[in-house]
Protein backbone atom coordinates (compact mmCIF):
# COMPACT_ATOMS: atom_id res chain seq x y z
CA UNK A 1 0.00 0.00 0.00
CA UNK A 2 1.34 3.49 -0.90
CA UNK A 3 0.11 5.95 1.39
CA UNK A 4 -0.13 9.73 0.85
CA UNK A 5 0.49 11.82 3.99
CA UNK A 6 -1.73 14.97 4.23
CA UNK A 7 -0.74 17.80 6.87
CA UNK A 8 -2.31 21.00 7.35
CA UNK A 9 -1.54 23.41 10.08
CA UNK A 10 -2.78 27.18 10.38
CA UNK A 11 -0.64 29.61 12.34
CA UNK A 12 -2.69 30.01 15.25
CA UNK A 13 -3.08 26.50 15.27
CA UNK A 14 -0.12 25.35 15.70
CA UNK A 15 0.73 27.80 18.67
CA UNK A 16 -2.78 26.83 20.25
CA UNK A 17 -2.91 23.40 19.95
CA UNK A 18 0.24 21.63 19.11
CA UNK A 19 -0.87 20.34 15.74
CA UNK A 20 2.84 21.03 14.50
CA UNK A 21 3.90 19.95 11.18
CA UNK A 22 6.98 17.84 12.99
CA UNK A 23 4.22 16.39 15.65
CA UNK A 24 1.79 15.34 13.05
CA UNK A 25 4.29 14.05 10.65
CA UNK A 26 6.13 11.72 13.40
CA UNK A 27 2.74 10.19 14.11
CA UNK A 28 1.70 9.62 10.53
CA UNK A 29 4.86 8.34 9.33
CA UNK A 30 4.51 5.94 12.91
CA UNK A 31 0.83 4.90 11.59
CA UNK A 32 1.86 4.10 8.80
CA UNK A 33 4.74 1.58 9.56
CA UNK A 34 2.73 0.25 11.71
CA UNK A 35 0.41 -1.20 9.18
CA UNK A 36 2.91 -1.95 6.70
CA UNK A 37 2.18 0.98 4.37
CA UNK A 38 5.07 3.15 2.81
CA UNK A 39 4.60 6.81 1.78
CA UNK A 40 4.39 7.70 -1.12
CA UNK A 41 4.75 11.36 -0.40
CA UNK A 42 4.04 13.36 2.64
CA UNK A 43 1.70 16.77 1.38
CA UNK A 44 2.27 19.93 3.31
CA UNK A 45 -0.04 22.74 3.54
CA UNK A 46 1.34 25.41 6.33
CA UNK A 47 -0.67 28.68 7.44
CA UNK A 48 -3.97 27.17 5.20
CA UNK A 49 -7.38 27.64 6.97
CA UNK A 50 -9.31 24.27 6.28
CA UNK A 51 -12.72 26.20 5.29
CA UNK A 52 -11.79 25.87 1.88
CA UNK A 53 -10.33 23.25 -0.49
CA UNK A 54 -7.95 25.91 -2.34
CA UNK A 55 -4.94 24.54 -0.88
CA UNK A 56 -1.99 24.07 -3.08
CA UNK A 57 -0.43 20.66 -1.35
CA UNK A 58 -3.82 19.30 -1.01
CA UNK A 59 -4.60 19.97 -4.93
CA UNK A 60 -1.40 18.54 -6.27
CA UNK A 61 -2.13 15.12 -4.01
CA UNK A 62 -6.08 15.23 -5.30
CA UNK A 63 -4.21 14.67 -8.86
CA UNK A 64 -2.11 12.36 -7.62
CA UNK A 65 -4.96 10.35 -6.32
CA UNK A 66 -6.84 10.73 -10.10
CA UNK A 67 -3.59 9.42 -11.77
CA UNK A 68 -4.17 6.30 -9.62
CA UNK A 69 -0.37 6.97 -7.87
CA UNK A 70 -1.80 6.31 -4.05
CA UNK A 71 -3.76 3.90 -2.55
CA UNK A 72 -4.71 5.46 0.64
CA UNK A 73 -4.39 9.00 2.29
CA UNK A 74 -3.74 9.27 5.94
CA UNK A 75 -4.65 12.50 8.31
CA UNK A 76 -3.80 13.15 11.38
CA UNK A 77 -7.25 14.22 12.41
CA UNK A 78 -10.69 14.88 10.14
CA UNK A 79 -10.73 18.56 10.34
CA UNK A 80 -6.81 18.35 9.11
CA UNK A 81 -8.41 17.74 5.77
CA UNK A 82 -11.68 20.08 6.12
CA UNK A 83 -13.40 21.95 8.00
CA UNK A 84 -16.60 21.76 6.28
CA UNK A 85 -19.01 18.78 6.35
CA UNK A 86 -20.12 18.63 3.13
CA UNK A 87 -16.24 19.11 1.48
CA UNK A 88 -14.99 16.62 3.61
CA UNK A 89 -17.84 14.01 2.57
CA UNK A 90 -16.86 15.06 -1.13
CA UNK A 91 -13.35 14.36 -1.03
CA UNK A 92 -14.21 10.90 0.25
CA UNK A 93 -16.44 9.91 -1.37
CA UNK A 94 -16.25 11.80 -4.79
CA UNK A 95 -12.62 11.60 -4.78
CA UNK A 96 -10.87 8.96 -2.92
CA UNK A 97 -13.23 6.12 -2.94
CA UNK A 98 -14.26 7.39 -6.15
CA UNK A 99 -10.89 6.16 -7.10
CA UNK A 100 -10.16 3.02 -5.29
CA UNK A 101 -8.57 5.24 -2.27
CA UNK A 102 -8.60 4.44 1.21
CA UNK A 103 -8.97 7.35 3.84
CA UNK A 104 -7.93 7.31 7.25
CA UNK A 105 -8.31 9.53 10.05
CA UNK A 106 -5.68 8.49 13.13
CA UNK A 107 -7.10 10.55 15.78
CA UNK A 108 -10.82 9.21 15.39
CA UNK A 109 -9.85 6.08 14.23
CA UNK A 110 -11.79 6.43 11.25
CA UNK A 111 -10.73 4.06 8.09
CA UNK A 112 -12.98 3.50 4.94
CA UNK A 113 -11.61 0.10 4.65
CA UNK A 114 -13.20 -1.05 7.74
CA UNK A 115 -17.02 -1.48 8.27
CA UNK A 116 -17.07 0.81 10.93
CA UNK A 117 -15.40 3.75 8.45
CA UNK A 118 -17.81 3.17 5.81
CA UNK A 119 -21.04 3.23 7.97
CA UNK A 120 -19.24 6.88 9.58
CA UNK A 121 -19.75 7.65 5.98
CA UNK A 122 -23.42 7.63 6.39
CA UNK A 123 -23.43 9.43 9.63
CA UNK A 124 -21.34 12.58 7.88
CA UNK A 125 -23.86 12.50 5.31
CA UNK A 126 -26.71 12.96 7.94
CA UNK A 127 -24.28 15.90 9.31
CA UNK A 128 -23.40 17.07 5.79
CA UNK A 129 -27.01 17.43 5.07
CA UNK A 130 -27.98 19.29 8.44
CA UNK A 131 -25.39 21.22 7.43
CA UNK A 132 -27.28 22.31 4.31
CA UNK A 133 -30.12 23.09 5.66
CA UNK A 134 -28.49 25.42 8.96
CA UNK A 135 -26.78 27.04 6.08
CA UNK A 136 -29.75 27.37 3.74
CA UNK A 137 -32.25 28.37 6.92
CA UNK A 138 -29.39 31.36 7.86
CA UNK A 139 -28.95 32.73 4.34
CA UNK A 140 -32.71 32.95 3.90
CA UNK A 141 -33.47 34.89 7.01
CA UNK A 142 -30.54 37.24 6.55
CA UNK A 143 -31.39 37.69 2.77
CA UNK A 144 -35.32 38.40 3.42
CA UNK A 145 -34.34 41.03 6.14
CA UNK A 146 -31.69 42.57 3.38
CA UNK A 147 -34.48 42.85 0.86
CA UNK A 148 -36.40 44.51 3.25
CA UNK A 149 -34.04 46.59 3.94
CA UNK A 150 -33.82 47.57 0.20
CA UNK A 151 -30.52 46.13 0.08
CA UNK A 152 -29.69 43.52 -3.03
CA UNK A 153 -28.68 39.99 -1.86
CA UNK A 154 -25.61 39.87 -3.45
CA UNK A 155 -24.35 36.96 -4.99
CA UNK A 156 -21.96 35.24 -8.08
CA UNK A 157 -22.51 38.39 -10.44
CA UNK A 158 -24.46 41.50 -10.22
CA UNK A 159 -27.21 42.58 -12.44
CA UNK A 160 -26.40 44.43 -15.56
CA UNK A 161 -26.32 48.08 -15.23
CA UNK A 162 -25.74 48.06 -11.64
CA UNK A 163 -21.89 47.34 -9.82
CA UNK A 164 -22.07 46.54 -6.26
CA UNK A 165 -20.38 48.59 -4.45
CA UNK A 166 -19.42 48.34 -0.78
CA UNK A 167 -22.92 45.70 -0.17
CA UNK A 168 -25.08 48.50 -2.56
CA UNK A 169 -25.95 48.24 -6.11
CA UNK A 170 -24.32 51.66 -8.04
CA UNK A 171 -25.26 52.22 -11.51
CA UNK A 172 -22.75 51.61 -14.20
CA UNK A 173 -23.55 54.39 -16.52
CA UNK A 174 -22.13 52.43 -19.88
CA UNK A 175 -24.67 49.33 -19.13
CA UNK A 176 -27.44 51.43 -17.95
CA UNK A 177 -27.23 52.71 -21.48
CA UNK A 178 -27.45 49.36 -22.90
CA UNK A 179 -30.33 48.91 -20.73
CA UNK A 180 -32.44 52.05 -21.40
CA UNK A 181 -31.79 51.28 -25.17
CA UNK A 182 -33.20 47.19 -25.07
CA UNK A 183 -36.48 48.85 -23.60
CA UNK A 184 -36.63 51.65 -26.31
CA UNK A 185 -36.16 48.64 -28.51
CA UNK A 186 -38.58 46.64 -27.54
CA UNK A 187 -41.58 49.54 -26.96
CA UNK A 188 -40.71 50.09 -30.56
CA UNK A 189 -42.12 46.49 -31.14
CA UNK A 190 -38.47 44.74 -32.29
CA UNK A 191 -38.61 41.19 -31.38
CA UNK A 192 -36.19 39.76 -29.01
CA UNK A 193 -34.04 37.36 -31.30
CA UNK A 194 -33.35 40.99 -33.25
CA UNK A 195 -32.91 42.93 -29.88
CA UNK A 196 -30.37 40.14 -28.73
CA UNK A 197 -28.17 40.33 -32.49
CA UNK A 198 -27.94 44.13 -31.86
CA UNK A 199 -27.32 44.36 -29.01
CA UNK A 200 -24.59 41.39 -29.44
CA UNK A 201 -22.88 43.64 -32.19
CA UNK A 202 -22.83 46.68 -31.01
CA UNK A 203 -21.77 46.64 -26.96
CA UNK A 204 -20.21 44.53 -24.45
CA UNK A 205 -20.75 44.23 -20.47
CA UNK A 206 -19.57 43.07 -17.76
CA UNK A 207 -20.12 39.08 -19.01
CA UNK A 208 -18.95 39.56 -22.32
CA UNK A 209 -21.21 40.22 -25.09
CA UNK A 210 -25.49 39.53 -24.88
CA UNK A 211 -24.70 36.44 -25.78
CA UNK A 212 -28.19 34.82 -25.63
CA UNK A 213 -32.06 35.72 -25.24
CA UNK A 214 -32.34 35.01 -21.99
CA UNK A 215 -30.38 38.19 -20.46
CA UNK A 216 -32.64 40.57 -22.71
CA UNK A 217 -35.79 38.24 -21.43
CA UNK A 218 -34.23 39.24 -17.84
CA UNK A 219 -33.78 42.74 -18.45
CA UNK A 220 -36.90 43.67 -19.58
CA UNK A 221 -38.81 41.52 -16.68
CA UNK A 222 -36.70 42.76 -13.33
CA UNK A 223 -38.01 45.14 -11.14
CA UNK A 224 -34.65 45.70 -10.40
CA UNK A 225 -34.56 48.43 -12.73
CA UNK A 226 -37.37 50.44 -11.16
CA UNK A 227 -35.80 50.30 -8.15
CA UNK A 228 -37.33 47.65 -6.26
CA UNK A 229 -35.95 44.21 -4.61
CA UNK A 230 -37.01 41.03 -5.54
CA UNK A 231 -37.12 37.96 -2.91
CA UNK A 232 -38.81 34.95 -2.51
CA UNK A 233 -41.88 35.95 -4.51
CA UNK A 234 -41.69 39.62 -2.84
CA UNK A 235 -41.01 42.64 -4.01
CA UNK A 236 -39.58 45.88 -2.03
CA UNK A 237 -38.66 49.00 -2.05
CA UNK A 238 -34.67 49.09 -2.82
CA UNK A 239 -32.16 51.97 -1.92
CA UNK A 240 -30.68 51.64 -4.99
CA UNK A 241 -31.80 54.31 -8.22
CA UNK A 242 -33.80 52.90 -10.62
CA UNK A 243 -32.84 53.41 -14.46
CA UNK A 244 -35.99 53.02 -16.13
CA UNK A 245 -39.26 54.71 -14.75
CA UNK A 246 -42.02 52.69 -13.70
CA UNK A 247 -44.16 53.70 -16.80
CA UNK A 248 -41.86 52.40 -19.69
CA UNK A 249 -41.54 49.77 -16.96
CA UNK A 250 -45.05 48.93 -16.78
CA UNK A 251 -45.67 49.09 -21.04
CA UNK A 252 -43.04 46.66 -21.50
CA UNK A 253 -44.62 44.33 -18.76
CA UNK A 254 -47.63 44.69 -20.80
CA UNK A 255 -46.26 43.93 -24.48
CA UNK A 256 -44.21 41.38 -22.91
CA UNK A 257 -47.35 39.78 -21.79
CA UNK A 258 -49.19 40.05 -24.92
CA UNK A 259 -46.41 38.15 -27.06
CA UNK A 260 -45.73 35.83 -24.52
CA UNK A 261 -49.17 34.28 -24.17
CA UNK A 262 -50.60 32.43 -26.46
CA UNK A 263 -54.56 32.15 -27.29
CA UNK A 264 -55.81 28.69 -26.46
CA UNK A 265 -59.53 27.60 -27.32
CA UNK A 266 -62.54 30.12 -26.77
CA UNK A 267 -61.31 33.21 -24.59
CA UNK A 268 -58.83 31.34 -22.32
CA UNK A 269 -55.04 31.85 -22.57
CA UNK A 270 -52.25 29.57 -21.65
CA UNK A 271 -49.07 30.57 -19.59
CA UNK A 272 -46.01 30.75 -22.12
CA UNK A 273 -43.36 27.88 -21.47
CA UNK A 274 -41.54 27.85 -18.39
CA UNK A 275 -39.26 25.43 -17.63
CA UNK A 276 -39.60 22.47 -14.63
CA UNK A 277 -36.33 21.01 -14.91
CA UNK A 278 -32.43 22.11 -14.32
CA UNK A 279 -30.91 21.07 -17.97
CA UNK A 280 -33.81 22.48 -20.28
CA UNK A 281 -32.68 24.75 -23.37
CA UNK A 282 -29.12 23.15 -22.69
CA UNK A 283 -29.41 19.73 -24.28
CA UNK A 284 -29.25 18.65 -28.06
CA UNK A 285 -29.38 15.70 -29.58
CA UNK A 286 -25.76 14.69 -30.94
CA UNK A 287 -27.68 11.80 -33.35
CA UNK A 288 -29.98 13.87 -35.52
CA UNK A 289 -29.40 17.64 -34.03
CA UNK A 290 -32.62 18.19 -32.61
CA UNK A 291 -33.17 19.28 -29.48
CA UNK A 292 -33.68 17.16 -25.94
CA UNK A 293 -36.96 18.44 -23.77
CA UNK A 294 -37.93 17.33 -20.16
CA UNK A 295 -41.13 15.18 -19.92
CA UNK A 296 -42.34 12.27 -17.80
CA UNK A 297 -44.64 9.19 -17.05
CA UNK A 298 -46.74 7.99 -14.28
CA UNK A 299 -46.52 4.65 -12.31
CA UNK A 300 -48.21 2.49 -10.10
CA UNK A 301 -51.85 3.15 -8.63
CA UNK A 302 -52.92 5.16 -5.42
CA UNK A 303 -50.34 5.90 -2.85
CA UNK A 304 -48.11 4.76 -4.65
CA UNK A 305 -48.97 6.39 -7.59
CA UNK A 306 -45.03 8.21 -8.91
CA UNK A 307 -44.14 10.50 -11.45
CA UNK A 308 -41.05 9.35 -13.05
CA UNK A 309 -39.17 12.50 -15.77
CA UNK A 310 -36.99 11.98 -18.20
CA UNK A 311 -35.06 14.36 -21.09
CA UNK A 312 -36.05 12.88 -24.64
CA UNK A 313 -34.91 13.89 -28.00
CA UNK A 314 -37.89 16.11 -29.64
CA UNK A 315 -37.16 14.05 -33.24
CA UNK A 316 -37.85 10.55 -31.21
CA UNK A 317 -40.96 11.85 -28.69
CA UNK A 318 -42.60 13.45 -32.12
CA UNK A 319 -44.38 15.45 -29.71
CA UNK A 320 -44.17 18.66 -31.89
CA UNK A 321 -43.80 18.35 -35.65
CA UNK A 322 -41.91 21.57 -35.93
CA UNK A 323 -38.92 20.28 -33.36
CA UNK A 324 -38.84 16.86 -35.77
CA UNK A 325 -35.38 17.02 -37.52
CA UNK A 326 -35.19 13.00 -37.96
CA UNK A 327 -38.33 11.00 -37.52
CA UNK A 328 -36.01 7.74 -37.42
CA UNK A 329 -33.81 8.65 -34.32
CA UNK A 330 -33.77 6.24 -31.41
CA UNK A 331 -31.29 8.48 -29.55
CA UNK A 332 -30.94 7.68 -25.59
CA UNK A 333 -33.78 9.18 -23.17
CA UNK A 334 -32.17 9.93 -19.80
CA UNK A 335 -33.97 10.25 -16.25
CA UNK A 336 -33.67 13.50 -15.31
CA UNK A 337 -31.87 13.12 -11.51
CA UNK A 338 -29.41 10.93 -13.26
CA UNK A 339 -28.23 13.21 -15.98
CA UNK A 340 -28.96 16.45 -13.37
CA UNK A 341 -26.48 14.73 -11.16
CA UNK A 342 -23.87 13.99 -13.43
CA UNK A 343 -24.10 17.94 -14.58
CA UNK A 344 -23.66 19.21 -11.53
CA UNK A 345 -20.94 16.83 -10.28
CA UNK A 346 -19.18 18.16 -13.00
CA UNK A 347 -19.96 21.60 -11.76
CA UNK A 348 -18.62 20.97 -8.57
CA UNK A 349 -15.59 19.25 -9.78
CA UNK A 350 -14.74 22.68 -11.21
CA UNK A 351 -14.96 24.46 -8.44
CA UNK A 352 -13.23 22.37 -6.22
CA UNK A 353 -10.39 21.28 -8.89
CA UNK A 354 -8.34 23.95 -10.21
CA UNK A 355 -6.54 21.84 -12.11
CA UNK A 356 -9.72 20.16 -14.10
CA UNK A 357 -10.69 23.65 -14.71
CA UNK A 358 -7.53 24.56 -16.33
CA UNK A 359 -7.60 21.81 -18.56
CA UNK A 360 -11.29 22.26 -19.63
CA UNK A 361 -10.22 26.35 -19.89
CA UNK A 362 -7.39 25.06 -22.67
CA UNK A 363 -10.20 23.09 -24.90
CA UNK A 364 -10.93 24.49 -28.29
CA UNK A 365 -13.82 23.40 -29.38
CA UNK A 366 -14.27 22.14 -33.45
CA UNK A 367 -16.47 24.98 -34.78
CA UNK A 368 -19.67 24.06 -35.80
CA UNK A 369 -20.86 23.20 -39.29
CA UNK A 370 -21.98 26.35 -41.18
CA UNK A 371 -25.84 25.18 -43.04
CA UNK A 372 -25.99 28.45 -43.95
CA UNK A 373 -26.44 27.69 -47.87
CA UNK A 374 -29.13 25.17 -46.44
CA UNK A 375 -30.58 27.24 -44.38
CA UNK A 376 -31.04 30.11 -46.74
CA UNK A 377 -32.29 27.59 -49.50
CA UNK A 378 -35.55 26.48 -46.92
CA UNK A 379 -35.94 30.22 -46.96
CA UNK A 380 -36.15 30.41 -50.50
CA UNK A 381 -39.04 28.02 -50.39
CA UNK A 382 -40.87 29.28 -47.73
CA UNK A 383 -40.82 32.64 -49.71
CA UNK A 384 -41.92 31.22 -53.01
CA UNK A 385 -45.00 29.14 -50.29
CA UNK A 386 -46.32 32.44 -49.33
CA UNK A 387 -46.24 34.36 -52.69
CA UNK A 388 -48.35 31.05 -54.45
CA UNK A 389 -50.91 31.37 -50.86
CA UNK A 390 -51.03 34.58 -51.73
CA UNK A 391 -51.68 34.31 -55.42
CA UNK A 392 -54.51 31.57 -54.42
CA UNK A 393 -56.08 34.21 -51.93
CA UNK A 394 -56.13 36.38 -54.98
CA UNK A 395 -58.08 33.85 -56.97
CA UNK A 396 -60.61 33.72 -53.95
CA UNK A 397 -59.30 29.90 -54.30
CA UNK A 398 -58.75 30.26 -50.26
CA UNK A 399 -60.38 31.83 -47.48
CA UNK A 400 -58.94 34.86 -45.40
CA UNK A 401 -58.98 32.55 -42.15
CA UNK A 402 -56.91 30.20 -43.55
CA UNK A 403 -54.42 32.44 -45.66
CA UNK A 404 -53.53 33.96 -42.05
CA UNK A 405 -52.88 31.03 -40.07
CA UNK A 406 -50.70 29.48 -42.76
CA UNK A 407 -48.46 32.65 -43.18
CA UNK A 408 -47.89 33.37 -39.69
CA UNK A 409 -47.01 29.45 -39.72
CA UNK A 410 -44.71 30.11 -42.28
CA UNK A 411 -43.42 33.73 -41.02
CA UNK A 412 -42.54 32.01 -37.55
CA UNK A 413 -40.75 29.14 -39.48
CA UNK A 414 -38.63 31.66 -41.75
CA UNK A 415 -37.74 33.97 -38.67
CA UNK A 416 -36.14 30.68 -36.57
CA UNK A 417 -34.11 29.87 -39.76
CA UNK A 418 -33.33 33.42 -40.01
CA UNK A 419 -32.01 33.53 -36.03
CA UNK A 420 -29.50 30.46 -36.84
CA UNK A 421 -28.15 31.89 -40.00
CA UNK A 422 -23.95 32.24 -39.08
CA UNK A 423 -22.32 35.64 -39.41
CA UNK A 424 -19.30 33.93 -40.67
CA UNK A 425 -17.43 37.50 -40.17
CA UNK A 426 -18.98 37.55 -36.69
CA UNK A 427 -16.37 34.63 -34.98
CA UNK A 428 -17.97 33.02 -32.03
CA UNK A 429 -16.17 34.29 -28.46
CA UNK A 430 -17.40 32.67 -25.00
CA UNK A 431 -20.49 33.70 -23.43
CA UNK A 432 -18.78 34.34 -20.59
CA UNK A 433 -14.75 35.29 -19.19
CA UNK A 434 -12.76 33.10 -17.14
CA UNK A 435 -13.21 35.50 -14.10
CA UNK A 436 -16.43 35.60 -14.38
CA UNK A 437 -16.64 31.69 -14.48
CA UNK A 438 -14.52 31.56 -11.60
CA UNK A 439 -16.55 33.85 -9.38
CA UNK A 440 -19.66 31.92 -10.50
CA UNK A 441 -17.60 28.91 -9.60
CA UNK A 442 -16.89 30.36 -6.19
CA UNK A 443 -20.60 30.02 -5.11
CA UNK A 444 -21.31 26.99 -6.98
CA UNK A 445 -21.47 25.19 -4.16
CA UNK A 446 -23.90 26.79 -2.12
CA UNK A 447 -26.34 27.45 -4.73
CA UNK A 448 -26.47 23.86 -6.24
CA UNK A 449 -27.33 22.74 -2.45
CA UNK A 450 -29.38 25.52 -1.50
CA UNK A 451 -31.47 27.77 -4.06
CA UNK A 452 -34.18 27.51 -5.82
CA UNK A 453 -34.76 26.01 -9.51
CA UNK A 454 -34.67 28.98 -10.96
CA UNK A 455 -31.40 30.43 -9.26
CA UNK A 456 -30.00 26.78 -10.13
CA UNK A 457 -30.96 26.78 -13.63
CA UNK A 458 -29.57 30.22 -13.81
CA UNK A 459 -26.17 29.33 -12.65
CA UNK A 460 -25.96 26.33 -15.19
CA UNK A 461 -26.98 28.59 -18.26
CA UNK A 462 -24.46 30.88 -17.00
CA UNK A 463 -21.71 28.16 -17.14
CA UNK A 464 -22.48 25.28 -20.26
CA UNK A 465 -23.47 26.89 -23.55
CA UNK A 466 -24.50 23.45 -24.54
CA UNK A 467 -24.80 19.94 -23.89
CA UNK A 468 -24.78 17.35 -27.18
CA UNK A 469 -25.97 13.49 -25.72
CA UNK A 470 -25.31 10.61 -28.05
CA UNK A 471 -26.35 7.01 -26.62
CA UNK A 472 -24.47 7.21 -23.50
CA UNK A 473 -21.72 10.33 -24.41
CA UNK A 474 -22.19 12.97 -22.60
CA UNK A 475 -20.53 16.91 -23.87
CA UNK A 476 -20.32 19.49 -22.22
CA UNK A 477 -19.64 23.06 -24.18
CA UNK A 478 -18.46 25.42 -21.28
CA UNK A 479 -19.21 29.22 -21.67
CA UNK A 480 -16.09 30.39 -20.86
CA UNK A 481 -14.21 28.04 -22.98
Amino acid sequence: MKAAIYIRVSTQEQADEGYSIGAQTEKLKAYCKAKGWSVYHIYTDPGFSGSNTDRPALNQMLRDVKKREIDAVVVYKLDRLSRSQKDTLYLIEDVFLAHNVEFVSMNENFDTSTPFGRAMIGILSVFAQLEREQIRERMTMGLIERAKDGYWHGGGYDPIGYDYVDGELKINEYEALQVREIYKLFLAGTPIDRIQKTMRKKYTNKYGSWANHTSIRSVLTTPIYIGKITYCGEIYDGRHEAIIDEETYQKAQKRYDDISWTKGSGEHKKRPFQAKHLLTGLLYCGNCGARYFGKGNYSGRGENKRYYPYYTCYSRAKTQKRMIIDPDCRNESYPVFRLDDIITKEIMKLSFDPSYFKLLQDTKYEEPENNNAVLESRINDIDAQMKRILDLYQFGNIPMKDLSSRIDNLNREKQSLIDQIVDEEDPQEPAISVKDAKDLLATAANILDNGSLAERRELVHALIDSIELVDQDIVIRWAFV
